[in-house]
């Protein structure tokens, strides 16, 4: 059986749920994982060794794995393409259908199921929209078309061939000469502007065949929890680039962390557990399946229909939810909620995902104008959510739903700076040659590449990229017509509280949204189970011959050598046997160099420590990144243990955002 979720942490996390309440064998497939793995949960698929296989799109199709007599479905498939290619996985034998199983675990997943099944009985499927003059793929044509040749070739001719092709009917010579031009000044092509003519550089060849894909290579980072200071697992560049600021939430194998920084060298993101939220199926923007408009509008007509007739059979409360608000809203109508106590407002807009997130990139752009303060926006496919410091107007919001205005020119200014813009610059940059495919992404040097490079196929690619997987300029232009003209109505509700309509966007958000760093005792607990498991090398710094290698925890009592009985012990790495040697040589009068002085210097420091703070010194410098000096403040200040484990978390966060991660300590 073949369980089919939208995101790999979805995958993940239902995996090992079942794996942990059930007998039945439970695989994960998803594209994060090696390739050995995933053919091997291929190979137990096929081979009838496995129960249950939990997978994303990296099984859709394509693969050789027998016969699956059921596919499940957790939670709406957003697409009708993705339903009707994920359910026909099943039942592969002469005289058989498809057969599968859709689990919804909310009001929205239910009725985006049924409007999806409705569309599917009409043979109505989402209508794919190609890309047109890419330019990074004209970059390459053009490299191609030159490299099997030791003669300059004709821009004029190769134009006349590449706007042939259908994606390219609408090109204008003006931007193959662009391309041209970048080229050349890459060093990739020479191109002669008088003749309009170019010839191959050697440069030419590993461009091209660097290039062949237009798949971004997007390079994995690590994630890594600095409270148990353990691996939890990977997140993609992409993921980085858009959403790895300091203080984001995110959600990885059902477990919600604070990001507290971003170790671009080492490919690490240092990571801490946020406690006391629930556990909730994970939102990644940049993973989740667009809503079309047509699925968005039948969900209205939906919500209709689930309140006009009482033969309309539904799971969730969704009939009780629409009864507590007075209009219901649809495609006609356009329901805005504003709790002024809250500073925020909801627009419920069915319009689908990509018209609602260009909404939401114009209120924000023109409320912030307005008001002179940042707005913050959330979307999804039914509603918009626009939140401030200060309170957000009727006037402001419906001034920007009747106005006329450029939408296109005004999202690209929002989108200026923006994470989403900045990493396809970055990646954009590869594929003209500008940087390295391997190059770790930089925000600062994206954000300059796309200032510098402002008026060139760079930006000019990097915006139709973004606009055309994100965003609907069209769409939006006809639904603003559409209200200008009173054919679709808006309704202005000021409210104590959010319907339970909002409730959804309204929680994610506040999950989401970053708050001050609350050292609870759940956390205390697992920083001092990790500060007693560490190990250390005992050395006397008095003999320079006795040493011993202990945990914090084994420690009782004072410390003192065993051969000499001087309390001056000192403590370094339980990896580290260079320490004894040069505290032997010291002492007898050995010549050392000024590096070991220092070492010898530090661990005497180290040594009167413990003489006066016993074990609490030994547990405070098991601390990452804690030297001599820091844990010297943190004892001086000591209050009870409980202040001493917060100091210590203090003190490693500071040093892990600062100095990055295992620099030294």
């Amino acid at each position: 059986m073949l369980l089919f979720t939208n995101t790999r942490d979805e995958a993940e996390y239902i995996g090992t749920t079942i794996r942990n309440q059930n007998d039945i064998p439970v695989e994960v497939h998803h594209g994060s994982l090696s390739k050995e793995t995933r053919e091997e949960t291929e190979g137990k698929l096929r081979d009838g060794l496995t129960g249950i296989v939990v997978c994303t799109s990296s099984l859709e199709l394509g693969l050789d794995i027998g016969s699956v007599e059921l596919v499940i479905h957790y939670g709406s498939s957003k697409q009708v393409s993705k339903l009707v290619q994920r359910i026909g996985r099943s039942r592969h034998v002469n005289y058989k259908s498809a057969k599968g199983l859709i689990i919804v675990n909310s009001a929205d997943d239910e009725l985006e199921s049924l409007s999806i099944i409705n569309r599917m009985r009409k043979k109505s499927i989402e209508i794919q929209k190609p890309h047109t003059n890419s330019l990074d793929v004209l970059s390459h044509h053009l490299v191609g078309s030159v490299i099997s040749s030791s003669e300059p070739k004709k821009l004029g001719d190769v134009y006349q061939t590449i706007s042939r092709a259908f994606p390219f009917r609408d090109l204008t010579f003006f931007e193959v000469e662009q391309c041209a031009v970048l080229l050349d000044s890459f060093r990739i092509i020479k191109y002669d502007s008088k003749s309009q003519t170019y010839a191959r550089r050697i440069k030419s060849y590993k461009y091209f065949f660097e290039n062949i894909s237009t798949i971004p290579n997007i390079v994995k980072f690590e994630v890594i929890d600095v409270i148990r200071k353990k691996r939890v697992g990977t997140l993609d560049q992409q993921f980085i680039g858009e959403f790895g600021e300091r203080g984001n939430v995110f959600i990885l194998k059902g477990t919600q962390w604070r990001i507290i920084s971003v170790d671009d060298n080492k490919l690490k993101v240092n990571v801490e557990q946020v406690f006391g939220s629930p556990i909730n199926i994970p939102h990644w923007v940049g993973e989740m399946i667009p809503v079309d408009q047509e699925t968005a509008r039948e969900v209205g007509n939906l919500r209709n229909k689930a309140l006009g007739q009482n033969n309309f059979k539904l799971q969730s409360d969704i009939k009780d939810i629409l009864q507590k608000i007075p209009v219901v809203p649809d495609s006609q109508n356009i329901v805005v909620e504003s709790v002024i106590s809250r500073n925020a407002v909801v627009v419920h807009s069915t319009f689908g995902t990509r018209i609602n997130n260009t909404l939401s990139s114009l209120f924000s752009t023109f409320l912030a104008s307005y008001i002179g303060h940042l707005v913050e926006t959330k979307s999804d496919p039914y509603r918009i959510l626009l939140s401030s410091s200060v309170r957000l107007s009727r006037a402001n919001i419906e001034k920007i739903l009747y106005d006329e205005y450029d939408v296109e020119a005004i999202l690209i200014t929002s989108l200026t700076n923006t994470y989403n813009l900045n990493w396809r610059v970055w990646n954009i940059s590869k594929k003209f040659g500008l940087l390295d495919k391997n190059a770790i992404y930089d925000k600062r040097l994206a954000r300059f590449i796309y200032d510098r490079y402002s008026k060139t196929p760079i930006s000019k690619e990097s915006i139709r990229e973004l606009t055309h997987d994100k965003f609907d300029i069209k769409g939006t232009q006809e639904i603003l017509g559409k209200i200008r003209n009173k054919e679709i109505s808006i309704h202005w509700l000021d409210l104590q509280q959010f319907s339970p309509l909002a409730q959804s966007i309204i929680e994610h958000h506040s999950k989401s949204s970053s708050s001050p760093v609350s050292i609870e005792r759940g956390v205390l607990e697992l920083i001092k189970e990790r500060l007693d498991k560490t190990k250390h090398r005992l050395i006397c710094i008095r003999c320079g011959k006795w040493e011993r290698l202990v945990e914090t925890r084994e420690v009782v009592g004072s410390i003192s050598c065993k051969l000499c009985g001087s309390r001056l012990i000192t403590t370094t790495f339980s990896s580290d046997y260079e320490l004894s040697k040069i505290i032997l040589n010291k002492l007898t009068g050995s010549q050392i160099n000024s590096e070991q002085n220092h070492k010898f210097e530090r661990a005497w420091k180290t040594a009167s420590l413990i003489n006066n703070f016993g074990k609490k010194a030994l547990t405070v410098l098991s601390g990452y990144g804690i030297g001599v000096e820091t844990a010297a403040r943190i004892l001086r200040n000591y209050v009870d243990d409980e202040n001493l484990y917060k100091n210590i978390y203090d003190a490693e966060r500071q040093y892990v955002t600062n100095r990055g991660f295992w620099n030294n300590k």
